[in-house]
């Protein structure tokens, strides 16, 4: 009479391989984790920026004096009072503006320094119009040099920019760069926002800056990137794998358990059908 052969079942079911399955379930787990923080890595870097940056806010309560300009503050509209520096109007060439290259007005404004009394003013730079024609925005220029008057201003807050090959090679400044401003200025303190503003249309004519041939500086908002970060997607699937590859090791080792079982009964037959 054979021996009856074993079934993957009841190999499986032997308390040894219910706590290798045990152990894969565990390193599954695991793996499933891991899959699942890629996963909403990936779907929240893909998220659409969707903060209000057009309703207008307290300068001080987004940016502060000699910092960075951060990721929630860059490019919102916000509020600010100050008193213009007449000799710090200055041009910035080479400003495209809707497919056209022209030149900013700029200026310096002083505002004062958010939650103490004791500091001294902060530099503010900002940016006022746009011109077609650099001699139209000279001739601003000459005119802002007398204002000295304090104004309540709304504008986008902008990072500062780098300088570019026309302000090293040609010695024309196109770039809106804070730390070569603050080298031009009048009477400078120390004190001085890491970024500059934008003003809005009716700020920019509320300081005289949209003259004949100005125009209101066209700023956007900012946009994102909203696709997912497939790097992360890929990852993803990867732990998925390997938790499929922890069960498949697991069946694998089983069945290996059972052919040897199976082989081993077969050859123990074969030997005493051959006594």
């Amino acid at each position: 009479m054979s021996t009856p052969l074993p079934t993957f079942k009841q190999v499986a079911t032997r308390p040894k391989w219910i706590a290798v399955l045990a152990l894969c379930l565990l390193v599954a787990a695991v793996f499933a984790v891991l899959g699942q923080w890629q996963i909403e890595r990936a779907v929240e870097q893909g998220q659409s920026d969707e903060r209000d940056t057009e309703t207008a806010v307290p300068l001080e309560t987004v940016a502060q004096p000699t910092s960075t300009l951060t990721t929630e503050a860059g490019g919102r509209m916000v509020s600010f009072s100050g008193t213009w520096v007449p000799e710090d109007f200055d041009t910035l060439a080479g400003r495209s503006q809707e497919g056209r290259t022209g030149t900013w007005v700029i200026g310096r404004l002083l505002v004062a320094p958010p939650g103490s009394e004791s500091a001294g003013p902060v530099s503010l730079p900002v940016a006022l119009s746009w011109f077609a024609e650099a001699a139209a925005a000279e001739r601003l220029v000459a005119e802002l040099a007398t204002s000295d008057a304090e104004v309540d201003l709304v504008g986008r807050l902008m990072p500062t920019e780098a300088p570019t090959q026309g302000d090293i090679q040609t010695g024309a400044t196109e770039a809106m760069s804070v730390a070569a401003l603050i080298n031009e200025w009048q009477d400078y303190n120390g004190l001085v926002y890491g970024s500059y503003a934008i003003l809005d249309q009716p700020s920019a004519a509320a300081s005289g800056a949209l003259v004949d041939g100005a125009e209101p500086i066209v700023s956007m908002r900012p946009v994102t990137d909203t696709q997912l970060n497939w790097l992360n997607v890929f990852y993803a699937i990867e732990w998925v794998a390997f938790m499929l590859f922890a069960f498949y090791l697991w069946y694998r080792l089983v069945k290996d358990a059972l052919e040897r079982e199976v082989e081993a009964i077969e050859d123990a037959e074969a030997a005493a059908d051959r006594r």
